[in-house]
């Protein structure tokens, strides 16, 4: 026993030890860090550099920068982010702000600036330089981003970083109930951002099993766990203070039954006669007057005097329509991107643009200017809208009603169609050419579900007051030859119609459509060809969504392809 005695207690030393070593290592495994994340060289700041929180993100891609004294943001994080108002041109390096009434022109690194009305411009100074170069790039001061941006605002230091919100939407928080720290990431082995208090309250962005996504009321995005957590509540957070500019829009009392006249010469404005005596109860008329002359910002006009006295005679507006064509070599005219973007994205172009367009307007007595800007590229949507923004500075000064045009929100999902509904009178909606002239697949130009989702969709950035459904007069001829091969032409309501009398067909209703459908082997040439109708049962269909969604009124392309006075009767028994 004697003998024993020791071996036991050796076996029991031997398991005491590695109990303890096992013990050591797994407190030290589970053991919380206290290492303080360093958070310039993770965000790979440089020493007057701080990092950016905007809407409960970091934007590690992005930074700003102090410069004597200020905090400066990046021109793309200012022009794309926080407020798309704010416009930077890079061709003529030309920071711009535009309100109902001015254009704010600032120059990189110069303190004074320049405040363009209609009427003239002047100069201005905030006691700063709003835009400064830094490293290459362009920046803009964040105190005068706020100045005219509803937004929250905050500088931090060590570590360094702007915390900002320009959303305040109905969010999560949550409230801690036990001192405790918040971690870069998820688990107690992630260095710690900082401590926080008992009481403190945090938005929760997202729960797990044992630890929570926060956003700290200092703007650090991290991570606590949930035992130091009390109960979710739902909070919408107080937007701050903020004088919102007023865009004053001209709004007539009645519904708008506008009609596009296609003049292609001064001399062609005599077919107005011919239009009034067919088209009844049209209260406007948009004759294709301008268009652009060259790629600098000059424009082309037709317009005539007598055609504006004549309609005027008779209580008929003019809102001319001004398209991005361009003449070609042959004496043609042709919608361009490329060259429309060499033109909207040079603010001396866009200006000279507008002085022209203006001038000829207030010459004839027009009423008002209805842009008709097609193909315009994604990348020159920007352009585009800062056109549409300065054009309506020049309209609203001198009563000019501003209308424009657009194809469904599905085939132009990138214009900024909210803008324009707040910035121009109207939005037309060019609700045709479903089926485009190039389509490999036959099929109508204008379905009623398709013009449908075009309304609805405009519906959820205009206000209906605003918005115009422009429908279609003309068909599409669709031919499939033997091979497979597609094609198409347009033609007038009478024409269309006429090729399946011809052929002895008579057009079925497409309940779902809303279109008159009808087809035929061609014994001439062996072709198939299918015509979905735009006639008078098109347009009544059209017409009930119209009055349906209460819109502004209607657009009809073109005048002259209509088949009769049963068209315009139509349409007006709608309009009442």
């Amino acid at each position: 026993m004697k003998k024993v005695l020791p071996i036991v207690i050796v076996m029991l030393l031997i398991i005491g030890v590695g109990g303890g070593v096992a013990w050591s290592l797994l407190a030290g495994r589970y053991k919380p860090t206290e290492e303080v994340l360093d958070y310039a060289s993770e965000m790979g700041l440089a020493e007057n550099e701080y990092a950016v929180t905007l809407n409960h993100e970091v934007l590690k891609e992005d930074k700003a920068a102090a410069i004597d004294g200020r905090v400066y943001l990046s021109m793309a994080l200012v022009t794309e982010s926080i407020n798309t108002r704010f416009y930077w041109d890079d061709n003529e390096k030309l920071f711009l702000f535009t309100t109902p009434t001015e254009v704010m022109k600032v120059t990189p690194d110069q303190q004074s600036y320049t405040v363009k009305t209609w009427d003239g411009s002047s100069d201005a100074d905030e006691g700063y330089m709003i835009v400064r170069t830094y490293n290459g790039s362009y920046y803009v001061a964040a105190e005068f981003v706020k100045a005219h941006t509803q937004m929250d605002y905050a500088e931090y230091t060590e570590p360094n970083r702007v915390v900002m919100n320009t959303k305040w939407e109905e969010q999560q928080t949550v409230t801690l109930k036990k001192d405790t720290a918040v971690r870069y990431k998820g688990g107690v082995k992630s260095e710690v951002l900082r401590q926080a208090n008992k009481g403190e309250k945090m938005v929760l962005l997202e729960a797990y099993d044992d630890w929570s996504n926060v956003v700290t009321e200092d703007g650090f995005v991290g991570w606590v766990s949930n035992k130091a957590l009390q109960e979710t509540q739902i909070e919408t957070p107080e937007a701050p203070a903020f004088e919102a500019p007023e865009y004053t829009s001209i709004h007539k009392d009645y519904k708008i039954n506008l009609g596009w006249h296609q003049v292609m010469s001064t001399a062609a404005n005599s077919s107005l006669s011919s239009v009034l005596s067919s088209a009844s109860g049209i209260n406007t008329l948009s004759p294709t007057w301008f268009s652009f002359a060259d790629t600098e910002g000059s424009v082309t006009s037709i317009a005539s005097k007598d055609y504006v006295d004549t309609c005027h005679a008779k209580d008929i507006e003019v809102w001319a329509l001004f398209s991005n064509e361009f003449p070609s070599d042959d004496g043609t005219r042709y919608f361009d991107s490329e060259k429309t973007d060499q033109v909207l994205a040079y603010t001396s172009k866009r200006e000279k643009v507008i002085s022209e367009v203006i001038s000829y307007v207030t010459k004839y007595g027009i009423d008002g200017i209805n842009i008709d800007f097609e193909l315009i590229s994604q990348e020159g949507a920007d352009d585009y809208i800062e056109f549409i923004r300065e054009l309506s500075i020049a309209c609203r000064a001198n009563n000019i009603i501003l209308s424009v045009d657009n194809y469904v929100p599905e085939y132009t999902y990138y214009y900024n169609r909210r803008e324009q509904g707040i910035v121009a009178d109207y939005v037309v909606i060019m609700g045709y050419d479903e089926t485009p002239a190039g389509s490999d697949t036959p099929g109508p130009v204008a379905s009623l579900n398709f013009v449908r989702k075009g309304i609805t969709d405009t519906l959820n950035v205009v206000d209906k007051s605003k918005v115009i459904n422009g429908i279609p007069f003309y068909t599409r001829v669709w031919c499939t030859t033997a091979d497979g091969n597609v094609s198409s032409f347009a033609c007038g309501m009478a024409e269309a119609l006429g090729y399946l009398t011809d052929h002895n067909v008579i057009p079925q209703f497409v309940e779902d459509m809303g279109l008159n459908y009808g087809s035929y082997t061609s014994e001439k040439d062996g072709n198939f060809y299918e015509i979905w109708l735009q006639d008078a049962t098109a347009v009544e269909e059209e017409m009930k969504m119209i009055k349906e969604f209460d819109l502004a009124g209607v657009a009809e392309w073109k005048i002259g392809f209509e088949s009769g006075s049963e068209i315009w009767d139509t349409i007006q028994s709608y309009l009442q």
